[in-house]
């Protein structure tokens, strides 16, 4: 897997880029999304926070007030996202009348549901409110290292940022075609809110990393204008270590070698377009005989 490292110095080599840009940023009453906001606001952007992640209705007036007060979108940041919320996997269920409930979802809802929902309108309105073809946006994805390494006892968190680093590489193909930057932030045990008590005590003596390090991150991976760092994941494996950039991962065998390969592609795609052209021509035929 290559790497490669980036020292705190650096993390803030282009903040002259943020200035006069609309981010919005959802989980910004506190830690990781208020600081961010605080960060990018201190070098001159203009920001627009704060909604219910699980109405889709807050997530749509979000967008439409930055639109309405700033007149554009440039990057957007779901920072929103909590802990683990339940005890499932672990043999324990909650019965109501004696039949067992089914699992709570909230953590899944709110980290993977609630990102999946602002990244739509977001990137719609990234590309909507660009004045010139060469207008940089970016998408910043908040992940986990528990993506990266199995985390007992945390089955529904750790779900949701696996699916939030395929969410970014699935979407890198697509976003780069529009000039807009995606990336994914892997921070390990941060100094948040939603760090829970028994976490705190199971990491006692351990160094927790500091919000500002992660907001820093987001902020270099929003603002880096390199086009071979977009669609990367941003690792902080640890409180006090550089941040490792994993450059984009591929698969090259199989199936994967064709999908990865423009060149082999376009003949299926030819093939596919052919395909359906006969069949709309053979279902006009029988329309007309009829």
């Amino acid at each position: 897997m290559a790497t490669a490292e980036i020292a705190d110095g650096e993390m803030l080599k282009y903040a002259e880029r943020i200035k006069g840009k609309v981010v919005v940023l959802t989980g910004g009453a506190n830690g990781i999304g208020r600081d961010t906001a605080i960060l990018c606001a201190q070098y001159g952007s203009a920001m627009h926070v704060r909604c219910n992640v699980l109405e889709w209705d807050d997530q749509v007036a979000l967008f439409e007030q930055a639109i309405a007060h700033f007149g554009a979108v440039d990057v957007v940041v779901p920072a929103a996202g909590i802990s683990e919320h339940s005890t499932d996997f672990t043999g324990i269920l909650n019965y109501r009348d004696g039949k067992p409930l089914p699992p709570d979802m909230l953590t899944l809802q709110i980290n993977l549901i609630g990102a999946i929902r602002t990244v739509h309108l977001g990137l719609h309105y990234l590309r909507s409110t660009r004045s010139k073809p060469d207008d940089w946006k970016a998408l910043v994805l908040i992940g986990s290292m528990a993506s990266w390494e199995a985390i007992p006892l945390t089955s529904m968190y750790t779900t949701s940022k696996f699916a939030i680093r395929g969410l970014m590489r699935s979407l890198y193909p697509l976003v780069k075609r529009d000039n807009i930057r995606i990336a994914c932030v892997d921070p390990v045990w941060a100094d948040t809110q939603i760090l829970s008590a028994s976490a705190r005590f199971f990491l006692r003596g351990s160094e927790l990393l500091t919000v500002r390090r992660i907001s820093q991150t987001i902020f270099c991976a929003a603002t880096d204008p390199d086009e071979s760092t977009n669609g990367c994941s941003w690792l902080l494996p640890d409180a006090t270590g550089p941040v490792l950039r994993v450059e984009r991962e591929s698969l090259d065998q199989g199936t994967y070698k064709m999908i990865n390969d423009p060149m082999q592609m376009r003949p299926l795609f030819e093939k596919s377009l052919w395909l359906i052209v006969a069949m709309i021509v053979l279902v006009g035929y029988r329309f007309w005989k009829m």
